[in-house]
């Protein structure tokens, strides 16, 4: 399973597991873990925390998805954006529990989350512009965050950002050793639930996303500004081990 579940003391936990591809979100990840979200409505979980298991949090979109359908422009219930627009409406608290890497849509999935702890060993990076694809849900959730000027930064240098950095630009908050992300989150997770109502947080979530609206079916239609040949030709680089030649798309520009 690509994603696991438990529920502790009001608090579920969906982890990804899939270590293996250093749990990239497929099709297969990203419809289990919105079927987990409504698993733990009825379950009545107070809040969610979204961790993962080996050494890197999320790599990013599975690229055989990617290629294959997410960036055709047609409509996929699976579509990450999708996911991410879920968890950014929860009206319960969402906390993402980050170790190692947290990359492209990986990176996006804390972005959707209302808090972040971050191990000692986490990293974050947007590589997407170098495949010849778009951040998409981080171009709308970014730069609220960090300022434009910083989000254009990750965006176009690609650069990693370490855990220690990302507590200076405000996309963590809380910073702990790498054996305490996945306790230090439920930890977060049961302070607010366990000194605030549902009713009062969830409006305090939804007067907050008023002020600062994510349009997103702009998010979700937006891979489709991206020339079809631009990354067709950076996927297929990138399965084949090689550096993608962009020259020719500078040709007359």
């Amino acid at each position: 399973m690509p994603v696991q579940y438990s529920l502790q003391g009001g608090i579920a936990i969906l982890t990804l597991d899939n270590p293996q591809r250093r749990n990239a979100l497929s099709r297969a990840s990203v419809a289990m873990l919105l079927e987990l979200l409504e698993r733990s409505r009825t379950e009545k979980a107070r809040a969610i925390v979204i961790a993962a298991n080996g050494p890197a949090f999320c790599a990013g979109a599975d690229i055989d998805d990617l290629r294959d359908g997410w960036m055709s422009g047609a409509a996929d219930p699976t579509d990450p954006a999708l996911l991410f627009r879920a968890l950014a409406d929860e009206t319960r608290p969402t906390i993402a529990a980050v170790q190692g890497g947290a990359l492209g849509g990986g990176f996006e999935l804390t972005l959707s989350c209302d808090l972040v702890v971050v191990g000692t060993d986490a990293y974050f990076a947007l590589p997407e512009l170098g495949h010849g694809v778009i951040p998409n849900t981080a171009l709308a959730r970014l730069h609220p965050v960090v300022g434009t000027r910083r989000a254009m930064e990750l965006i176009m240098t690609r650069r990693r950002l370490s855990g220690s950095e990302a507590m200076l630009w405000g996309l963590a908050n809380r910073l702990v050793s790498t054996a305490e992300v996945l306790p230090g989150a439920i930890e977060l997770a049961r302070n607010v639930v366990e000194s605030a109502p549902p009713g009062a947080i969830g409006a305090a979530k939804r007067n907050l996303a008023r002020h600062n609206r994510t349009d997103w079916e702009g998010v979700i239609s937006s891979p489709g500004d991206v020339p079809p040949t631009e990354w067709r030709e950076g996927l297929r680089a990138f399965d084949e081990r090689r550096k993608p030649d962009y020259d020719q798309f500078w040709q007359g520009v």
